[in-house]
C-alpha cells in the first residue's frame, strides 16, 4: 500500500511538472507521458482540485488542462542562457535514437523550465490592455520560441517568414533583442532590417526560424521598457501630443492609469477629467479612444479627431 501511495504522489508531482512546463496538454498526452489510463488521469486532476490546486479545462480541438497559479518548487539561481543550453542539448540528443536517457533529461528540463520561468519572468508590458484574452494555439506560440531565445542570448541574426495583417506573408532577417509578454501573448522585440527600426513580432505568426552566423549588438541606446513607453498595443509610429476630455464613467479608471510618461489628469469638476501625454500608436489609440464612447472628447491633436470621424464613418457604411 505504501509503495503505491508514493508512486501516486510521484505521478502526482510529475503532472503538475508536466503542466507547469508545458502550459496545456490534453488527457491522451497526460496519460501518454505517466504510463496511465486517461481514466486515472482525470481521477489525479479530481484529486488535485480537492487539494485547492486549480487545474482549468479548455475545451476545444486546441484545449486541455491548464495548471492556473500553482508554484512548489524552490528558488535556484539559474540563468536563462543555462536553461536555453540545456533545452538546446535536449533537442539535439533527442534527435540521435541511440541515446538512452532521453525521458529522464526531458523530466529535468522540465522543471528548470519552471524555476527559470519563475525567476526570469519575461517582461509583461499588459498594464493599459482591459481585456485579458488567452491564446487560443500554445503549439504555434511555441515552435519557434526556444530557437529565437537561443539566438537572442548569443547575439545571432535569424532569417523569418512571418505573417502580419496588412503585408501577409514575408521573409525577414532580423535582430532578436527579447521575448515580452503583451495581453497573456508572447512577442518578439527585434531590429528588422528590411523596414530599418526596431518592430515587435507576434510570435504564433511566425512560420519558419534560420538562426543564421552572422552576429549583431543591441544599441546601448536602446531599452525594451524605453521602446515600450507611451503604447497602448504593440504598435510604433509617429508621436502624438492627445488632449481629451473623458467624463463618467472612464475618468475615474483612466485617471488611476498610466498611459504616457509625461501624462497630466487635471479634474474640471466631479466626474470629469482633461488627459493630457504624449503617445504612438495610432491604431491602438483610436481603438481606446471609441472603447469610451459618448464618454469622450478629442480635443487635439486635430488630425487625430478626423481621422476618427473617417473611421466612424466607415464603421456605419459597413452596417
Amino acid at each position: 500500500m505504501g509503495g503505491y501511495r508514493l508512486s501516486k504522489f510521484s505521478n502526482l508531482l510529475r503532472l503538475l511538472t508536466l503542466l507547469k512546463s508545458k502550459k496545456r496538454m490534453k488527457t491522451k498526452e497526460l496519460a501518454s507521458s505517466l504510463g496511465v489510463s486517461e481514466r486515472m488521469i482525470r481521477k489525479y486532476i479530481k484529486d488535485l482540485a480537492e487539494a485547492n490546486i486549480n487545474i482549468e479545462s479548455i475545451p476545444g480541438p486546441t484545449g486541455g488542462y491548464e495548471l492556473i497559479g500553482y508554484d512548489y518548487l524552490i528558488n535556484l539561481d539559474i540563468k536563462p542562457e543555462e536553461s536555453i543550453s540545456l533545452q538546446m542539448a535536449t533537442k539535439h540528443l533527442n534527435e540521435d535514437s541511440n541515446f538512452e536517457l532521453i525521458p529522464q533529461l526531458e523530466s529535468l528540463n522540465d522543471k528548470i523550465k519552471i524555476l527559470t520561468e519563475k525567476q526570469n519572468k519575461l517582461e509583461d508590458y499588459s498594464d493599459n490592455i482591459v481585456i485579458k484574452v488567452k491564446p487560443i494555439n500554445l503549439d504555434k506560440e511555441s515552435k519557434f520560441e526556444l530557437e529565437i531565445q537561443s539566438a537572442s542570448i548569443s547575439k545571432k541574426k535569424i532569417r523569418i517568414k512571418y505573417t502580419s495583417v496588412s503585408s501577409g506573408e514575408t521573409e525577414r532577417i532580423i535582430h532578436p533583442y527579447g521575448i515580452i509578454t503583451r495581453n497573456n501573448l508572447k512577442y518578439l522585440v527585434a531590429h528588422c532590417e528590411k523596414r530599418g527600426k526596431e518592430l515587435t513580432f507576434k510570435l504564433m505568426r511566425i512560420s519558419e526560424v534560420e538562426v543564421l552566423k552572422d552576429s549583431f549588438e543591441i544599441p546601448d541606446s536602446f531599452s525594451i521598457k524605453e521602446f515600450m513607453k507611451n503604447n497602448l498595443g504593440l504598435f510604433h509610429d509617429e508621436n502624438y501630443d492627445l488632449k481629451l476630455q473623458i467624463k463618467k464613467p472612464f475618468s475615474k479608471s483612466v485617471s488611476e492609469g498610466n498611459y504616457a510618461a509625461n501624462q497630466k489628469i487635471t479634474w474640471i469638476d466631479d466626474d470629469t477629467i482633461i488627459f493630457e501625454g504624449q503617445m504612438s500608436g495610432k491604431p491602438d489609440i483610436i481603438r481606446w479612444i471609441l472603447g469610451m464612447r459618448t464618454s469622450v472628447t478629442v480635443m487635439e491633436p486635430e488630425s487625430l479627431k478626423e481621422e476618427i470621424k473617417e473611421e466612424l464613418k466607415q464603421m456605419i457604411e459597413t452596417i
